[in-house]
């Protein structure tokens, strides 16, 4: 019952991402913390993303942005081997507070989604965006919408930030099961269950992929906005007895 409730979590996370380029990773996170303990959130999730990346990057390739994969890959690399090291020691929560405020404020940079950028974003900045994804995917599970400001205010939208996504997520994919495996963070279980949403992931990708066609470019920044607004409120909320704390403590 918990594999199936994964794969449903897996299938309705990555429906959600491929019609809003992230998002649904908030879905999952949940559904594991509900399933599962805390603790495995973050391999779970590692584990369901290397398997779907390689999905999307069949389906979409001829999208990718390769010059915004060269200036991503090596930054995320970086940031997922001291977060996979960072997992095992560190608390996360203040690290999340950080991502949902990040998360919300992108209400106020692109005007829930009618204007196209907040900024004019160039390729070398790519690098330290992606060591700070990495980082945070490795320590909280899930960071992708972290970067996604960065790549519409770079023009990227629909299949071309899909597609460019998924190989910088791949990269990060990797590095992450490596460093989880190295300091004894991820099992034969954990694998299991990470199997069985990635499956529901593949499945969810191959079937959104004919409405994200359709799917106007102006809309798309609308449903990417708000999904990163409502994901970073529900972020806050995850966190609000530790938010919360200092005042009612005293």
């Amino acid at each position: 019952m918990i594999d199936l409730g994964l794969f449903l979590a897996g299938f309705a996370s990555w429906a959600i991402s491929t019609l809003s380029a992230g998002g649904g990773s908030i879905l999952i996170v949940a559904a594991i913390a509900a399933l599962l303990r805390g603790h495995a959130i973050a391999p779970v999730i590692t584990f369901a993303s290397f398997i779907a990346s390689p999905a999307r990057i069949v389906l979409f390739w001829g999208h990718v942005e390769w010059r915004v994969v060269r200036w991503y890959v090596p930054g995320a690399t970086a940031g997922a081997i001291l977060g996979g090291w960072a997992f095992a020691q560190a608390d996360a929560r203040l690290i999340q507070i950080y991502l949902g405020l990040f998360l919300v404020s992108t209400f106020l940079q692109y005007q829930l989604g009618d204007h196209p950028w907040s900024f004019r974003m160039r390729l070398p900045w790519f690098l330290p965006v992606s060591f700070a994804s990495g980082l945070t995917s490795a320590v909280v599970g899930a960071s992708g919408l972290l970067a996604n400001p960065f790549y519409l205010n770079y023009g990227l939208a629909k299949e071309r930030m899909l597609a460019t996504r998924a190989v910088n997520s791949l990269s990060i994919q990797i590095v992450k099961n490596f460093m989880y495996l190295t300091f004894g963070v991820l099992n034969w279980d954990l694998v299991r269950h990470g199997i069985f949403a990635g499956a529901g992931a593949v499945l969810a990708i191959w079937v959104t992929r004919p409405w994200l066609h359709r799917l106007a470019p102006r809309r798309f920044r609308q449903f990417a906005v708000s999904v990163m607004v409502i994901a970073g409120l529900l972020i806050l909320w995850q966190q609000r007895a530790w938010i919360l704390s200092p005042f009612v403590d005293r």
